[in-house]
């Protein structure tokens, strides 16, 4: 017996004397679905409960054949918080049939299957040693969605002429608004101006109405007082004169009207 598989026993024991010293390996989903031709995770995770007992051997096979498909060999990790494993020095293997298409990430025990396909869809085991853990996840892969058949050249001009249409309809409506806003302000502006026309002409109208009437008012007012006015009487002058008379007669003076 080498020193290896020794140690390896040694560890077996320890772990089923003290379960302080065990591994703890979870499944995350039971059931996993993937697509033709694309890539599917099947996810787990480990801890170990106490202190490590390294190598770890990670080994995927299928739920209906004898032997793994891939293993991976785990050597020494560094453990985070509650046993976690990180930063993992391993070295990992796998057979002709899946070669190139598995990964094993040794931090949590998860294999990834590419570019898959239809005979994929069976279950597969994951074991962890030591000591011997086995769990079952179910792979169902389904075949890429049939994309929809390209559109024939009528149906495509029928859309064309469809957003042709939707796209005129609202560049004429938006036209016909603009003019008719456009018809009504020029007729709100022709309004204004002719009520200011008119405005101006009746204060014209009214101004030379009071001007008229003032100039009929002095007249008629010159008028009256010329009529009122008493008119100018012929004055009567008198003019005395003496004159010799006739002998017996008093010469006193005359008074003619001159």
């Amino acid at each position: 017996m080498s020193s290896l598989q020794g140690y390896c026993t040694l560890c077996s024991i320890l772990m089923l004397v003290g379960r302080n010293l065990g591994i703890h390996v979870k499944i995350h989903q039971d059931s996993v679905n993937g697509t033709v031709g694309e890539s599917v995770l099947l996810p787990i995770s480990y801890r170990f409960d106490g202190a490590p007992c390294f190598p770890v051997w990670i080994l995927w096979a299928l739920n209906d054949s004898q032997g793994p498909f891939t293993t991976c060999t785990v050597y020494n990790c560094s453990l985070g918080a509650r046993g976690t494993p990180s930063s993992c020095f391993a070295t990992c293997f796998t057979y002709a049939t899946y070669q190139s298409r598995t990964k094993v990430f040794p931090e949590n025990g998860s294999l990834l299957l590419q570019n898959l396909q239809l005979s994929d869809s069976r279950g597969y085991t994951v074991t962890f040693r030591p000591p011997p853990q086995t769990l079952t996840i179910t792979l169902t892969v389904h075949e890429q969605p049939s994309s929809p058949p390209p559109p024939d050249e009528s149906s495509q001009g029928r859309y064309y002429a469809i957003w042709i249409c939707s796209s005129i309809f609202p560049l004429l409506f938006l036209l016909f608004y603009c003019t008719r806003r456009r018809g009504a302000a020029r007729q709100q502006k022709r309004k204004v101006i002719k009520q200011q026309q008119v405005s101006s002409m009746e204060e014209a109208h009214v101004e030379s109405a009071a001007v008229g009437n003032v100039a009929t008012i002095y007249a008629t007012v010159a008028d009256r007082f010329e009529q009122s006015q008493p008119r100018p009487t012929p004055e009567v002058m008198y003019a005395s004169i003496t004159a010799p008379g006739p002998p017996g007669l008093d010469p006193g003076p005359y008074h003619l009207l001159v």
